[in-house]
């Protein structure tokens, strides 16, 4: 059988094209690979960036324990008396507290880094550099437990630890007596100075009709005798 040119011809591309297709699914095969093996040492990569990153977070942890621990030891153990004091105030709905804007400042400084704290949403003026915030039961605990901590860690003498302790315990004094039908928890830091008693006055003579009281003692006979003969002048002779 003759072949005839025309079907030369389209042999000719048809092999062509298969060559062209054999190509381009060797270039893919190649592509593939080669993207395969870039996403295995990405994937190699990250999981060693995120051990580096799991190390260094407990780094970080453990020296964050260090600096919070007094002296180089564990957290401080907490008192059966403080634990107490932290459920008693668990049950406390809202306390309004009273002071003045500093020490208000000085709460939400220390308090305010821990996670039970909120800051209430209004703080009311009272006057003479006074504020009132109602605080939840849990803004007490997390009130208490960073005043409990500045007492133990702060040093004497620099102002933290007085006032943590002044406050810590006034707090407690308003926790003393809780009941559900009691009347709303107040916590005020206002103490004041007592006045001094007025100094009673000196009283003077007292008078009787406009005139001041005769207090001589009275004369006795004999005096009033010579006083007539006195006044009688010399006997005559």
């Amino acid at each position: 059988m003759l072949t005839t040119a025309s079907d030369s011809d389209g042999n000719s591309r048809a092999g062509d094209r298969r060559d062209a297709l054999a190509l381009l699914q060797e270039t893919a095969g190649e592509i593939k690979q080669e993207l395969s093996t870039a996403l295995e040492e990405t994937r190699s990569v990250l999981a060693s960036l995120h051990r580096e990153v799991a190390a260094l977070s407990t780094a970080v942890d453990g020296l964050r324990s260090q600096d919070d621990a007094p002296d180089g030891t564990a957290a401080a153990e907490v008192s059966e008396e403080h634990s107490t004091l932290l459920r008693t105030a668990a049950r406390v709905s809202s306390a309004s507290l009273l002071c003045h804007r500093d020490l208000w400042e000085f709460i939400t400084a220390h308090a305010g880094r821990h996670p039970h704290f909120r800051v209430p949403p209004q703080v009311a003026d009272e006057g003479n550099e006074r504020i009132r915030a109602a605080l939840s039961g849990r803004s007490l605990i997390a009130l208490l437990i960073s005043l409990h901590s500045i007492r133990r860690t702060a040093g004497h003498g620099d102002g933290d630890q007085e006032l943590a302790a002044t406050l810590y315990e006034r707090i407690e004094q308003s926790l003393t007596r809780l009941s559900p039908s009691g009347t709303p928890v107040t916590i005020t830091l206002d103490d004041r100075t007592t006045p001094a008693p007025d100094t009673p006055a000196v009283e003077g003579p007292t008078e009787a009709d406009g005139e001041p009281e005769n207090t001589s003692t009275p004369p006795t006979a004999a005096e009033e005798n010579t006083d007539s003969d006195d006044d009688a002048g010399p006997a005559a002779a």
